[in-house]
């Protein structure tokens, strides 16, 4: 018990003492334990690696403790053992771990959770509830949360309040990352554009909150069901989901500018105003989908962007092939920001600029999928592609590949990406 001492923590503790003090009265437990290692094709020096090898452990557990009541948590480990720096090295969480009322209208809920208020697939501008923790485009992971909810009403109308008395911090890349720009700095500080040397350590400095945006975030979020529509409008103000990164960099004036290691990187974590609206139309084998999201910052430094506006349209249909069927999905997303993008992973939204994507999965059989998905960005003529494969195994057991690239004509995030083209092997076991 001596590391019960945070809310956090002992929160954690009470559960999980709980649960095993209790077990034959609990529900099952159940989770999944992954195992994978990402091979990457081209060496870009050190201190990153070429074959990252990552562990994942994912519990949880429900009970119903009467009509009315239940309880649910949900852990979360993942560690890269080959990294000796954190969070890689060990990184833990608590996407769910509370209790909660429900009567005929009305559900209460307190204690960890993570909340996802968004329509559209893949990354969404209505996801703001809570924080992120970064390591790689593959693992970027929305933090649990310790939140009080209220939800009124049924299914035609139905509001959703949510208290955040102290928001979790997000969480960067280890600093032997491959993800951190190892070439090019861009927008990044008051030099612009700055070259890195090939031998380059990044370092960490501590985490800065700006305007107590890690305080008292609140919001709520109103929807309604009627018939083939579902819509809903949404407010919340907090901390920005994706930190900024304030970077701190000594450099041989030029041009080109030419940093000295280290280059310092400190989390900045500031307050917004997120306003925004959604849509589901479905009509028979199509499904429309459409968000738009305004964004302020409270916060008056020139670190942080004023303002944002994001919207994104998006069209999902299955088309039979054979006895099976494909998925098919398209979006596009438009964002005006009046500030420039750099090229740090904490500024993965700006991917989204002026961005199509296309995505497909196919279901071959009951045991074998196929998963593809393109991303063009306009900006910087950038091109993510992704192409899998899933294989069920056994009921407990499966096996999937997949292979990344990124490749792009500017200078920007998908370029600041192009060494990082690799396979991906993972196997899942499921309990």
């Amino acid at each position: 018990m001596i590391f019960c001492f945070t809310p956090r923590a002992l929160f954690l503790c009470v559960i999980f003492l709980t649960a095993f003090v209790n077990r034959p009265a609990l529900g099952r437990v159940s989770g999944q334990l992954k195992s994978s290692a990402d091979y990457y094709f081209s060496s870009i020096g050190e201190p990153t690696d070429d074959l990252i090898p990552y562990l994942s452990l994912e519990v949880s557990q429900k009970h119903r403790i009467s009509k009315r009541w239940r309880w649910q948590w949900r852990a979360l480990a993942l560690s890269n053992p080959e990294s000796p720096h954190s969070p890689e090295k060990l990184y833990l969480d608590a996407p769910e771990a509370f209790m909660q009322f429900k009567s005929a209208d009305l559900t209460l809920r307190g204690g960890m959770n993570t909340v996802n208020w968004s329509v559209v697939d893949g990354i969404s501008p209505s996801n703001v509830v809570n924080s992120t923790a970064f390591f790689d485009p593959s693992r970027t992971l929305r933090r649990g949360s310790p939140m009080i909810e209220a939800e009124v009403g049924g299914e035609k109308l139905s509001l959703h309040i949510v208290y955040i008395p102290i928001q979790s911090r997000p969480v960067l890349p280890s600093v032997d990352s491959r993800w951190l720009p190892r070439k090019i700095l861009v927008n990044s500080s008051a030099l612009g554009e700055v070259v890195l040397p090939p031998l380059l350590e990044y370092e960490y400095d501590p985490h800065r909150s700006l305007s107590g945006a890690l305080r008292d975030n609140i919001g709520a979020r109103l929807s309604s069901h009627l018939g083939s529509v579902d819509a809903f409008l949404m407010h919340f103000e907090g901390a920005a989901p994706q930190p900024k990164a304030s970077v701190a960099v000594t450099a041989i004036l030029g041009p080109p500018h030419i940093a000295l290691s280290p280059v310092r990187i400190t989390p900045v974590s500031y307050r917004v105003r997120t306003t925004g609206m959604g849509l589901i139309w479905a009509r028979q084998k199509w499904i429309h989908r459409m968000e738009t999201v305004y964004q302020h910052t409270l916060t008056n430094d020139p670190l942080v962007e004023p303002w944002s506006w994001t919207s994104v349209l998006g069209t999902e249909t299955s088309l039979d092939l054979g006895s099976r069927s494909v998925t098919l999905l398209a979006q596009y997303y438009y964002t005006q920001n009046p500030q420039a993008a750099d090229n740090l992973i904490t500024s993965s939204y700006r991917l989204l600029d002026r961005t199509a994507v296309l995505g497909a999965r196919w279901s071959f059989s009951d045991e074998l999928t196929f998963k593809g998905s393109v991303l063009y960005e306009t900006k910087t003529e950038g091109l993510f592609a992704y192409l899998g494969l899933d294989q069920r195994l056994s009921d407990a057991m499966r096996w999937g590949v997949a292979w990344r690239s990124f490749s792009a004509h500017k200078p920007g995030l998908i370029k600041t990406f192009a060494d990082n083209d690799h396979v991906n092997l993972e196997l899942t076991y499921s309990f």
